[in-house]
């Protein structure tokens, strides 16, 4: 995994992709309607870009494999000295952003979240791959699962968020991102959707509920 997630992995994952900024900008506000401040931890932080963007009111701590990436976090404010592995009862909001499907132990570390959350904490997954979409059920793929070596859990809305229920976690808001997203450009999309359907070319471009966003809380 950190030969995959290599130093040129990183290359444009310091608030030097446009898309990716804007992303964030959107997905603060859905973190916004319920939790503005406190103690938040990234796992896959990376550089830490998506924490600074955020200008999140307390105090942020990262996980991250890559030790090039991390360096960068520390070096811009990030923290790891508090995880899921060694603090109970500690965070207000824990974040996944497009990581869960990396991890091969991901339920544990959802237990592990369960347990380092606040009681009236947050688990947050962003950007997170659906395979309830028409592009998965068609093409058994998304766009951005780029890397299928690094690929254990793809979810989808449905079984993911009954599974997170079952390990103590309720839904409180799920959002599709497609129309809002600075990835989409809505008549291009289409039209290479049918290109695709017709098998005139294996074209990669973002669609409806390829991505999704859920809040869930503890209790």
């Amino acid at each position: 995994m950190k030969e995959i997630f290599s130093k040129q992995y990183f290359e444009n994952r310091f608030l030097n992709d446009e898309k990716r900024v804007k992303s964030f900008q959107q997905e603060i506000q859905f973190v916004n309607k319920f939790k503005t401040s406190g103690k938040i931890l990234d796992i896959g932080c990376a550089t830490g870009e998506m924490l600074l963007s955020f200008n999140w009111q307390g105090e942020m701590y990262g996980m991250e494999i890559s030790d090039y990436a991390k360096s960068i976090a520390e070096a811009n404010g990030i923290s790891f000295k508090k995880d899921i592995f060694n603090c109970t009862n500690y965070f207000d909001v824990i974040v996944f952003r497009g990581t869960i499907q990396h991890i091969d132990t991901p339920f544990y570390y959802i237990k592990k979240c369960f347990n380092a959350l606040k009681d009236d904490g947050i688990l947050v997954f962003l950007a997170t791959p659906n395979t309830n979409s028409v592009y998965f059920k068609l093409w058994n793929t998304l766009p951005f699962l780029d890397i299928p070596t690094t690929n254990y859990l793809i979810p989808n809305d449905k079984w993911f968020i009954n599974s997170l229920h079952n390990l103590g976690f309720k839904k409180v808001e799920i959002d599709y991102p497609y129309l809002s997203s600075p990835y989409c450009n809505f008549l291009k999309d289409h039209v290479m959707f049918l290109l695709k359907f017709l098998g005139f070319k294996n074209f990669k471009f973002a669609f409806w509920k390829n991505s999704m966003n859920i809040i869930f809380k503890k209790g």
